[in-house]
């Protein structure tokens, strides 16, 4: 595992660089439904490579950051300019993957792949409450901070992901909202899924 310090963040050309927020498993549909919702997160993120946006912030949470991990890992075997960047929020995460119950292997293999991990300060504790919700603040606006384009795959419900795309509204970073509301009955093509587009 590579971590480096935040500062090593001031080689990451912004204007290149694209971030990721998502709800995490226990928020996402199952299924069909969520194979449908995947494929429009894919398909955004085609057309943001094809934009020329070849630098990716991923948080390292469990869903949604993980399932954008996975495609940019299988695209960077044929473009090898894709460079991921993870960002961890402490560095004993994986006591927070433990307490919630969450795939450790997923941690592990974003910790081994991508390019670089940098690794904020803090420390979880199981107990902390509000702490532990500074640390995972704190990320959300190291990644809006560095990037020039959010990926948001939430509903508008009250959640860190969709504080982390009102963060990037008032930024002023374009913003592309996939709705992922699990009471979408329906599977349209992924160029057919809701979607909210800001400063395009």
């Amino acid at each position: 595992m590579k971590l480096t310090a935040p500062s090593s963040a001031s080689g990451i050309p912004q204007q290149q660089t694209l971030c990721f927020t998502g709800h995490r498993p226990e928020k996402l549909p199952q299924g069909k439904q969520l194979d449908a919702l995947l494929a429009a997160l894919y398909y955004h993120i085609d057309s943001a490579i094809d934009q020329g946006y070849s630098y990716f912030l991923d948080g390292m949470a469990d869903g949604i950051d993980f399932y954008a991990a996975e495609y940019l890992l299988r695209k960077r075997t044929s473009l090898p300019q894709i460079c991921i960047i993870g960002v961890q929020p402490c560095r004993n995460y994986s006591d927070f993957f433990r307490h919630r119950h969450y795939d450790l292997s997923h941690l592990l293999k974003m910790q081994e792949m991508f390019d670089e991990v940098i690794c904020l300060e803090g420390s979880y504790h199981r107990h902390a409450g509000f702490q532990n919700n500074i640390l995972f603040w704190n990320r959300n606006r190291f990644l809006v901070d560095h990037a020039s384009r959010l990926i948001a795959v939430c509903s508008l419900e009250r959640s860190g992901s969709k504080q982390t795309y009102d963060y990037a509204r008032q930024q002023k970073l374009s913003v592309c909202r996939i709705e992922a509301n699990p009471n979408l009955f329906y599977l349209p093509k992924p160029e057919q899924w809701p979607v909210e587009k800001i400063n395009f």
